[in-house]
């Protein structure tokens, strides 16, 4: 009899006080509908009868994120929200969901214009583009479409990109502007990663073949190539993000060689028919070459040109007839231009860029 008594005991013990048996019931967790430029929202859990506490999880991160209870919109689209609670004493862990819709809304183009969250916004500011934009009701809302993954998504260049979207990786991209391409979106190449990124491509020079004195700022244009001939700088000083104190990257051989990063000190243009842009600073230098405007046998301390002689149509070099530190020529035996006439002459690919 003592051995029966010890057994129930030492089950009473394993199946007694704080097992868990039961399953929490949940009160309602209503379906939630938002718009693309509404702030991020505290969820409200559902009620319940177990006093576990609430995780979230959303099961789209391209239309919502989720961050302890911080729901952020990203997109439009619809996505299911997923509340889950902890066991704590009787109760099981236990999970509800709902969904929540994202939906489009209506914004005011560059055009003026009603369209159902496009490209062509008007900003705070009334120009197209940029991260905070007009509804049509004009409210100032943040925009959180202009990442220039599609041509839907234009922003306004690599810099702006990089400003909205700091993890955006180097690749090619939609951008726009009122004054470029009837103001239609087109594709660009930037890099995201040197110096802090936000650059874009605006010329490649691979072969000194084809090159004229006009198409040396524009031609392939649809086409951006690191590996082509290709060239946008006609439309660079829409995309420097300034008009004075902007920047530009001259490479050659290979990226982040033979080259640097300058910045221009004045409201300095990309088209300029003369060599006397000169207020310029390197403010960094890759590898180590002769830069000084008394030397004229290689690239000098003056911000690139456009030149009608002796076939150097954009040129540092300060006119004197020896043309080192050229960008683009369509003189024969260069490959692809005269870049420093000691250490490479003949350099490979020459690329050009503007932040």
């Amino acid at each position: 009899m003592k051995k029966i008594v010890l057994l129930f005991s030492i089950f009473s013990l394993i199946s007694g006080a704080g097992a868990q048996t039961l399953n929490p019931e949940f009160g309602d967790f209503n379906p939630l509908i938002k718009n693309t430029f509404e702030d991020s929202f505290e969820i409200t859990p559902p009620t319940s009868d177990s006093e576990g506490g609430f995780s979230f999880t959303s099961s789209n991160a391209l239309v919502a994120t989720v961050s302890g209870s911080t729901v952020q919109i990203v997109n439009p689209g619809e996505t299911t929200i997923t509340a889950t609670q902890a066991a704590a004493g009787d109760f099981f862990s236990s999970s509800i969901s709902t969904t929540l819709t994202v939906a489009h809304i209506l914004v005011t183009n560059s055009f003026g214009a009603i369209i159902d969250s496009g490209n062509s916004y008007v900003n705070a500011n009334g120009r197209k583009g940029g991260s905070g934009g007009l509804t049509f009701f004009g409210e100032k809302k943040r925009i959180r479409f202009n990442d220039g993954l599609s041509m839907e998504t234009a922003s306004t260049s690599a810099y702006q990109i990089k400003q909205d979207y700091p993890e955006s990786e180097d690749g090619y991209y939609w951008i726009a502007h009122p004054t470029i391409n009837a103001g239609e979106p087109f594709r660009i190449y930037a890099d995201m990663t040197t110096d802090g990124g936000g650059w874009t491509l605006i010329m490649c020079n691979v072969s000194n073949s084809g090159w004229t004195f006009s198409n040396a700022i524009l031609r392939n244009q649809n086409s951006p190539s690191l590996s082509a001939n290709y060239s946008i700088v006609a439309w660079a000083d829409a995309i420097k993000k300034s008009a004075g104190g902007f920047q530009f990257m001259m490479e050659a051989r290979a990226r982040n060689r033979w080259g640097g990063i300058f910045t221009a000190n004045q409201e300095y243009t990309f088209v300029k028919t003369n060599n006397s842009q000169t207020d310029i600073t390197r403010d960094i230098s890759f590898d180590t070459y002769p830069y000084n405007l008394g030397n004229s046998d290689s690239v000098q301390p003056r911000m690139p040109w456009r030149s009608a002689y002796s076939n150097a149509f954009l040129t540092t070099d300060n006119g004197s007839g020896n043309w080192w530190g050229t960008l683009i020529t369509s003189h024969s035996g260069w490959g692809p231009s005269p870049w420093i006439s000691s250490l490479h002459p003949n350099p490979g690919p020459i690329y050009y860029w503007v932040r």
